[in-house]
């Protein structure tokens, strides 16, 4: 690995001056900011395609008429704002980011639509998004895992919640037998109820009741956007089994986790997600609740992938 500070050749042995230092900095920024600058309107071409595509005629689900974040920024909406996957549909859904004033858009009538293959140096940028991190308390699965789902969510979404309590449990069996890990990521669209859920959500896993609190949590939502407040939030960890809910409740108001939430939050907002669910299945996104089998059949498409490039 080369040092950045003192990098030499054989024929000058001279350290570099700041100067240089600094332009080689900015040249790496600037590969950077290209990379996510590709994967944004890599992203968007994906949305608008899907827009096009969209069914008039099928039903539109609840408006997602929620604040903007704190900082006064607009999300941006997206297609896969829809009702709840009908008689055997495999349409995606999903909840759009807020845009304030702006009703809910129809699902993409295909929904391959919604699938997005990147160009080879945005796949390696999302292949670089996973942690890998033993010591994440919000996924689950081997750390070396072929595949690594990324999961943008946010705690009020029905969507979300139609995710986690019906097509989760389907993939888990590839958590546990090695090929699957699935890291957690809090994209807070609506209002504070979603981002005290989100600080909720890491005050549980701190007391490893993640699972069975996000359940809990999600099946407020099941029917629209789930209203509660921090004493029924706390209610809802006494009853899942968390053993200080009193140390629970205290960290609601933790700095750390909450920076936390803002910076996954931050993260996907960077890289120009603007709805959920949105999955990164390594190099193939998703962006509302697919049927289970098709998201079993992406996964094993990846661990191919996956095994070929090793």
């Amino acid at each position: 690995m080369c040092d950045a500070g003192r990098v030499s050749t054989p024929t000058s042995p001279q350290p570099r001056t700041d100067r240089t230092v600094v332009a080689v900095a900015w040249a790496v920024a600037a590969v950077v900011v290209a990379l996510v600058t590709a994967f944004i309107a890599w992203l968007a071409l994906g949305e608008r395609g899907s827009e096009q595509t969209a069914a008039p005629s099928q039903t539109v689900g609840p408006e997602a008429t929620p604040a903007p974040d704190e900082d006064g920024a607009d999300a941006g909406g997206t297609q896969g704002d829809g009702g709840p996957q009908g008689d055997g549909g495999s349409a995606p859904q999903g909840s759009a980011a807020p845009d304030e004033g702006s009703a809910a858009q129809p699902p993409p009538a295909d929904p391959g639509a919604a699938e997005q293959t990147p160009p080879p140096e945005v796949a390696q940028m999302m292949l670089d998004l996973q942690r890998r991190d033993p010591q994440d308390p919000m996924a689950v699965g081997e750390v070396d895992a072929p595949v690594v789902m990324i999961e943008y969510a946010d705690y009020r979404c029905p969507y979300c919640a139609q995710f986690h309590l019906e097509i989760r449990p389907e993939l888990l069996p590839l958590v546990e037998d090695g090929t699957l890990r699935i890291e957690f990521r809090d994209f807070v669209i609506f209002d504070e109820t979603s981002r005290l859920a989100a600080v909720a959500g890491r005050a549980a896993a701190e007391q490893d009741r993640l699972e069975e609190f996000q359940s809990a949590v999600f099946a407020l939502s099941t029917d629209g956007h789930g209203e509660y407040g921090q004493a029924e939030l706390v209610d809802l960890a006494e009853e899942v089994g968390v053993a200080d809910p009193e140390q629970f409740e205290a960290d609601l108001d933790d700095a750390d986790l909450a920076a936390a939430v803002e910076a996954d939050s931050a993260e996907a907002r960077a890289i120009g997600v603007s709805s959920t669910p949105t999955f990164l299945i390594n190099t193939q996104v998703l962006q509302g609740a697919y049927p289970a089998d098709r998201m079993l059949e992406i996964i094993e498409e990846q661990r191919q992938d996956a095994t070929q490039r090793s």
